[in-house]
C-alpha cells in the first residue's frame, strides 16, 4: 500500500519552532541544549520536546519556575527508586513499519479504514470547517467538559498559524470523520488525534495512523513519531487508548513525570489538598483544570495507579 502524499518542505528547527510559538503568543523559555519551555494551561511550565527524558540542567527548574510565573514544572526522567514510573510515553521508531508487522486483526481494521476513507491533507480553513464534531467527542470520550466549538475555534485557529503543524483527515463523503495533528520539528514529529462517535467504527484512526507511520518513518526516514503521554488523570480513557496505540505501532515507555512545585506552593502539595480537589470534582466531574491538578497532586505523592491500570487493561480503542 502507498503512502500519503504531504508537500514536501523543509523541517523546521526546533529553535525556529520555539520561536514561531513565542511569536503565536505561547509563552516560550530557553532549556537545556535541545530542550525549550513552555506554558501549558494556567499556571504549568513544560517541557520540549515532549519525548526528551533526563534531569533538567542544574538551575534550570529554577528559572522556569520564577521567569515563567509557574506554578508547576514539568518533565520526564527515567524511572528509578526515588523516581517510579508513573506514565506511558509513546514512540515508534521501526523505519520497516508495514501492514504486515501488525496482528491479524489490525491489518483488517486499517484496511477497512483505507477503503472507507479517503486520507488527505487539510488545509486551515477545512479543518476549521469541518472538524469540530470529531474535536467535540473526543474530547466527551476523555470525561472533559471543554469540548465545545468556541475551544475548538480557539485551539486551531492558533495551530493553524504555525509553520511546523499540518493535518491529516480522513474523509468519508463530505464528513471529516477524523483528523490528526502533524508537528513536524528537525526529524522528528508528534502527533495529535480526534475522531467522530458516529463513524469510528469505520475505523478513521486505523487509516490516519497506518498512513502517517509509513509516510514518517518508512518514506521521510524520520527519527521518529512521537504520541504524546498517557493520561495522568484518575478517571480517563488512557486504558483503551494504550491498547490501541500499541496495536497500531507504538512502544510504550514507562517514564517517570516529574512535577515540581513553586517553592511556594510545596506546603500544599499533600493528600489534604489532594483529597479537596477530589471532593470538588464529585460535584464538577467534567473540569478539565479540576482533573488535572488532581492528576498532578497525585503524581507529586507518589502514585503510580494511572499507569498501572492502563498498563493491565484488555480494552479495545
Amino acid at each position: 500500500m502507498m503512502g500519503i502524499q504531504i508537500t514536501e518542505h523543509t523541517a523546521r528547527s526546533l529553535a525556529e519552532y520555539a520561536a514561531d510559538l513565542a511569536s503565536s503568543g505561547v509563552q516560550v523559555l530557553p532549556g537545556a541544549p535541545g530542550t525549550f519551555w513552555t506554558r501549558h494551561e494556567s499556571g504549568a511550565m513544560v517541557r520540549r520536546p515532549t519525548f526528551h527524558v533526563g534531569p533538567p540542567a542544574s538551575g534550570e527548574l529554577r528559572e522556569v519556575l520564577l521567569h515563567g510565573r509557574a506554578a508547576v514544572a514539568s518533565y520526564l526522567v527515567e524511572p528509578d527508586e526515588r523516581h517510579p514510573a508513573n506514565t506511558w510515553l509513546y514512540l515508534c521508531t521501526d523505519h520497516d513499519y508495514s501492514l504486515e508487522k501488525l496482528s491479524g486483526k489490525m491489518r483488517r481494521e486499517t484496511r477497512r479504514g483505507l477503503e472507507e476513507f479517503k486520507i488527505s491533507c487539510l488545509t486551515p480553513d477545512q479543518l476549521l470547517a469541518h472538524g469540530v464534531q470529531a474535536f467535540c467527542d473526543t474530547r466527551r470520550r476523555n470525561g472533559l467538559s471543554d469540548g465545545t466549538p468556541e475551544e475548538f475555534y480557539r485551539l486551531f485557529s492558533a495551530e493553524a498559524k504555525l509553520p511546523e503543524i499540518v493535518f491529516l483527515g480522513a474523509w468519508r463523503d463530505n464528513q471529516l470523520a477524523a483528523f490528526l495533528t502533524i508537528t513536524e520539528v528537525d526529524d522528528w514529529v508528534e502527533l495529535g488525534n480526534y475522531s467522530m462517535d458516529a463513524l469510528r467504527q469505520f475505523r478513521p484512526n486505523h487509516a490516519l495512523f497506518y498512513s502517517t507511520f509509513f509516510h514518517y518513518l518508512v518514506e521521510r526516514k524520520c527519527r521518529l513519531v512521537c504520541g504524546g503521554l498517557s493520561s495522568i488523570q484518575a478517571v480517563s480513557n488512557a486504558a483503551g487508548l494504550h491498547i490501541f496505540k500499541k496495536k497500531v505501532g507504538y512502544e510504550a515507555r514507562p517514564v517517570h513525570r516529574a512535577f515540581v512545585a513553586h517553592p511556594l506552593l510545596r506546603p500544599f502539595v499533600n493528600p489534604l489538598t489532594l483529597w479537596g480537589v477530589n471532593t470538588v470534582l464529585r460535584f464538577r466531574p467534567g473540569d478539565r483544570r479540576l482533573k488535572k491538578a488532581g492528576g498532578v497532586l497525585a503524581c507529586m505523592l507518589g502514585d503510580t495507579s494511572t499507569l498501572e491500570a492502563a498498563g493491565s487493561s484488555t480494552s479495545q480503542e
